[in-house]
């Protein structure tokens, strides 16, 4: 099918794409029109510009498109970005900041709007709200999707993608078996791609509109449950079966030709087929018989699908051969063997010139796997990082859960003690040190199946996959003892421990709604109650249901008695303990009096106004580390010159956006120090 118009998908949604493409994957970039605001989602690479750029002039003005939305960073579809921006488009991307990370290398000079940072949410100026959902490793680590809540959209990036040299934009019944496709060779496992479709099941989905293949408008639930329960990638375990029982070699053979029916033309399929002995359903491309033996049948299919069609047709379908011979207990055929030695002898011989592209090629893969390594790790300790944490351990709780599995795991946060002492005192390098020692230790004492993290701060998690709390308890407490009495250190350092296991919450039926984060702020509450009875303490038992309570203590300066109002009852329902204050005296009173986690203050306050408040809190050793928000009508050169030169990272000009503040602080309170 030659589609080159604009089709309307949805209520304001277009696909603005093309279908010039050859081999068989297709890219769909699609135009959101939102009154005077229009958003783009995965523009395409430079092979796609200039007919999407002028689909969307013939929609709107180019002018219109506020947000163009990068689901990830591969080029086929953000490259073209810049050739908008010299087109003299004035956007901001939206993206995560892993995202971010990497396709600045592109050339991109636009604004940034990282999802993360305002709680995976865009909100519109009509109020129409977009909303973004994390699909990690799937197949890039920051990942994301969109889902449109007025049309029921869900924007799916790779995910629901598929290979078809027989392209159509909208799926037909056939569509699955080209998806699978797409997803064995892209998707790194099941349990990796399983929990996301556990989301989308729970969604209320009218379309899905991929980035590659057909857009799904009918039979949403049963794409989604194909995708659940689809092996794919390297860690594939199948099932064993018995190949007799299971229709033997006309079933195994038809399946192959379906699949090859699916990505390309079923002409093309009958020319491969058509001198064999076999009597074949021309329109199911199901093997009604055959005059072979089976393993004949078998090896023939793929023999002459490369004499006839290339090295491409045995590409596409090897994890589905794999798949099916591991499944089968049966040999893959010889012709992969040969064939791909025979291409591995062919790239051998490649010229002189090819060599040195191949080399640069295999540099340019090093550095990314270096650059995505970095994203994930922590260059300090060599450890997972927060981010990663957060997504393996929700993965990992979550699958617990639906498989109403047995296991009792357990949680361990670990945070050193007066950290913030040995930075003043020695400097960056001796905390870097530091964490090296104190995790050569932890190292030195944790089981094998233990698996550690560096959360933000100075602070490991330590999960187990399986254990006992009196386990994890005496564990903890023999580290805690360690450390404190380990001459290892610049001086004398201390651990404060919380301890959790997943059974603590089975038992008061509290882990119905998000488990891993409930797991992992009852952890963080107890490191807390730890420090505030004096440091060097294990705590393994505290309220789960109330964990909330104890989350922080924050202080808000301001003389506007609604904005108080709105921001403490919005702060206590999240369990924030808050404390006012009228004027700049009042405020420092209480920072000396109070121990307090944040202070969020307008600039324009009697006595002492925000700026020299924080002037004040700076030349206290007990108060310059606390984190200070600015809030203020008062927002020019001058004032943000004065507020970074105070270290002050986050100045809203009101009127603010709440999930904004919202979601700074809640990342505040997230793995500190």
């Amino acid at each position: 099918m030659e589609q080159s118009k604009i089709v309307k998908v949805a209520k304001d949604i277009y696909w603005v794409g093309g279908s010039g493409h050859k081999g068989g994957l297709h890219c769909n970039p699609y135009l959101l029109v939102d009154g005077d605001e229009a958003i783009l989602f995965d523009p395409g690479s430079v092979l796609d510009f200039d007919y999407v750029y002028d689909n969307i002039c013939e929609l709107i003005p180019l002018e219109k498109v506020k947000y163009v939305v990068l689901h990830h960073q591969d080029p086929d579809l953000c490259s073209s970005v810049p050739l908008f921006e010299q087109k003299g488009a004035k956007f901001k991307v939206v993206t995560h900041w892993r995202t971010a990370t990497l396709v600045k290398y592109y050339g991109i000079k636009s604004d940034y709007y990282i999802v993360n940072e305002h709680g995976f949410e865009l909100e519109l100026s009509s109020g129409k709200t977009l909303k973004f959902i994390q699909t990690p490793y799937l197949h890039f680590p920051g990942a994301i999707v969109t889902y449109d809540y007025d049309s029921k959209v869900l924007f799916s990036s790779d995910l629901f993608g598929a290979f078809s040299h027989e392209w159509s934009l909208f799926a037909k019944e056939d569509y699955i078996e080209k998806m699978k496709t797409f997803h064995e060779h892209y998707m790194p496992s099941n349990d990796i791609i399983r929990p996301v479709m556990e989301i989308f099941l729970r969604m209320d989905i009218d379309l899905i509109a991929p980035q590659h293949g057909s857009i799904i408008k009918e039979h949403i639930t049963e794409h989604i449950k194909v995708l659940r329960d689809l092996d794919c990638g390297a860690f594939m375990l199948p099932i064993k079966k018995d190949l007799a029982k299971s229709g033997g070699f006309r079933s195994i053979g038809s399946a192959v030709l379906k699949r090859y029916a699916s990505i390309f033309k079923k002409e093309e399929v009958l020319e491969v087929v058509q001198d064999m002995d076999i009597d074949l359903d021309k329109e199911t491309m199901e093997i009604i018989d055959y005059n072979y033996t089976g393993n004949t049948l078998w090896n023939m299919i793929f023999e002459r699908a490369l004499a006839i069609k290339g090295i491409q047709w045995l590409i596409v379908v090897e994890p589905l051969v794999h798949k099916i011979a591991e499944e089968y207990d049966i040999s893959m055929p010889q012709i992969f063997n040969l064939a791909l030695t025979k291409v591995k002898e062919e790239s051998i011989t490649l010229s002189e010139e090819n060599k040195v592209l191949k080399e640069a090629n295999e540099r340019l893969q090093h550095s990314m796997k270096e650059a995505q390594e970095k994203l994930i790790k922590c260059p300090v300790t060599g450890l997972y990082n927060y981010e990663f944490f957060k997504n393996y351990f929700e993965a990992e709780v979550s699958n617990l859960i639906l498989q109403e599995s047995e296991q009792n795991p357990a949680l361990i946060i670990i945070s050193l003690d007066n950290m913030a002492k040995i930075r003043y005192s020695y400097g960056d390098n001796e905390v870097d040190e530091v964490l090296k020692t104190a995790l050569y230790i932890i190292n030195s004492m944790k089981d094998e199946n233990m698996i550690l993290f560096r959360l933000q701060g100075a602070m490991f998690a330590c999960y187990s996959p399986h254990t006992t709390k009196e386990y994890v308890r005496v564990f903890a407490e023999k580290l805690r003892n360690l450390i404190a009495s380990s001459v290892k250190f610049i001086e004398k350092l201390t651990v404060s421990i919380g301890v959790l296991c997943l059974d603590e919450l089975k038992e008061q039926n509290e882990y119905i709604g998000d488990p891993s984060e409930m797991m992992y702020n009852v952890a963080m509450m107890r490191v807390k109650l730890a420090k505030s009875m004096g440091m060097n303490i294990v705590c393994s038992s505290s309220s789960v249901v109330s964990y909330q309570e104890e989350i922080g203590k924050i202080l808000i300066i301001d003389t506007d008695p609604v904005n108080m109002d709105v921001l403490k009852v919005f702060l206590e329902n999240l369990n924030f303990k808050v404390i006012t204050a009228r004027d700049g005296e009042e405020a420092l009173s209480i920072a000396e009096r109070e121990t307090l986690d944040l202070i969020i203050s307008e600039i324009m306050i009697p006595k002492l106004d925000g700026f020299l408040v924080r002037e004040n809190l700076l030349a206290h050793s007990q108060t310059k580390n606390i984190p200070f928000i600015l809030i203020s009508h008062l927002k020019n050169d001058d004032s943000v010159n004065r507020a970074s030169s105070l270290m002050i990272e986050h100045y809203l000009k009101k009127p603010f956006m709440l999930s904004e503040l919202l979601g700074i602080i809640k990342n505040k309170f997230k793995g500190e120090d």
